[in-house]
C-alpha cells in the first residue's frame, strides 16, 4: 500500500486548481448557452389537422406522382422529418395542385429539410427557370420569401412554387438555414423547428406558367389562411410569445 501511495503523480496547485476552475465555468456555460426554448407550439398531425376541404377546393386523387421531399432513395423520410403530407386539391373547374409539405421539430446544423432545387433533379427532372420571389399576399410579421421554378420529367412540365420556414423566418440556401439555426441556438437558446410548403401544378406549355402560378398564389393564400388559424406560425413566420 505504501509503494502505492509513492507511485502517486504529485499535484500542482498551482496548475491544477485554475485547470478544475476553467473546467468547472466551461461546464456551466455549456449548461447555460445549451437551447432550452423551442419555436416548435404542438406536435404536427398533418392528416388530421390538415382540412382535406379549403374554402374552394376539395382533395382528390392524385393524377401525377408527386416528387418525394428526399433527394434520394436511400433518405428515409421518417428519419430526416417528423410528419409529411401529400395530396392534390382541385377546384370546381378541375384545375388541380398538388401540395407537399415536410415537417422537422428541431433543426440542427445538418439542416434536416430538403430543396425541390435538390429533390426534383435527383428524381429526373431538369430544371427549366429558378426565381426567388416574395409572397406578399401571405406575409404576417415577416416577409415569406421562395422560389417558384419550371421543372421537365417524366414527359410533362411541372411549375413549383416553395418557401422554407426556419423558426420565424422563410430562408432559400442551406448557408441562410445553417447561420439563421446556430444564431437562434446561441443567441436566442432556442431550438427552431423548419418546414417545406410546396405546391406544384403539372402544365402543358411554358405559355402557361404564368398562369399556374397565380392560381398556385391564389390558393396558397386560402391555404395558409385556413391552416394558421388554427396553428399559427406552422406555415409562415408568426414571432410568438416564449
Amino acid at each position: 500500500m505504501k509503494d502505492l501511495f509513492l507511485k502517486l503523480p504529485d499535484i500542482n496547485l498551482k496548475t491544477g486548481v485554475p485547470l478544475l476552475v476553467l473546467s468547472v465555468i466551461f461546464m456551466v456555460l455549456a449548461t447555460s448557452l445549451k437551447p432550452h426554448l423551442h419555436y416548435a407550439r404542438t406536435d404536427s398531425n398533418f392528416e388530421q389537422t390538415i382540412p382535406r376541404v379549403i374554402g374552394e377546393w376539395v382533395e382528390v386523387q392524385q393524377s401525377t406522382p408527386q416528387v418525394s421531399v428526399v433527394s434520394d432513395e436511400r433518405s428515409l423520410i421518417s428519419q430526416l422529418y417528423d410528419d409529411t403530407l401529400m395530396r392534390s386539391y382541385a377546384d370546381k373547374n378541375g384545375n388541380q395542385i398538388m401540395v407537399a409539405l415536410a415537417y422537422a421539430k428541431e433543426q440542427r446544423q445538418d439542416v434536416k429539410i430538403h430543396q425541390p432545387d435538390v429533390c426534383y433533379p435527383a428524381q429526373g427532372y431538369q430544371m427549366q427557370k429558378t426565381e426567388t420571389v416574395s409572397f406578399d399576399a401571405l406575409q404576417r410579421t415577416a416577409p415569406v420569401i421562395g422560389k417558384r421554378q419550371l421543372y421537365y420529367g417524366q414527359n410533362h412540365l411541372e411549375a413549383v412554387s416553395y418557401w422554407i420556414r426556419v423558426g420565424d423566418s422563410t430562408l432559400t440556401s442551406g448557408i441562410q438555414m445553417r447561420l439563421k439555426i446556430i444564431k437562434d441556438g446561441l443567441l436566442e437558446r432556442r431550438l427552431d423547428d423548419g418546414i417545406l410548403v410546396r405546391v406544384s401544378s403539372v402544365i402543358p406549355d411554358e405559355s402557361k406558367q404564368s398562369e399556374a402560378y397565380a392560381l398556385q398564389e391564389h390558393f396558397l393564400k386560402e391555404f395558409v389562411d385556413t391552416i394558421e388559424k388554427q396553428s399559427p406560425g406552422l406555415l409562415v413566420p408568426t414571432h410568438l410569445k416564449q
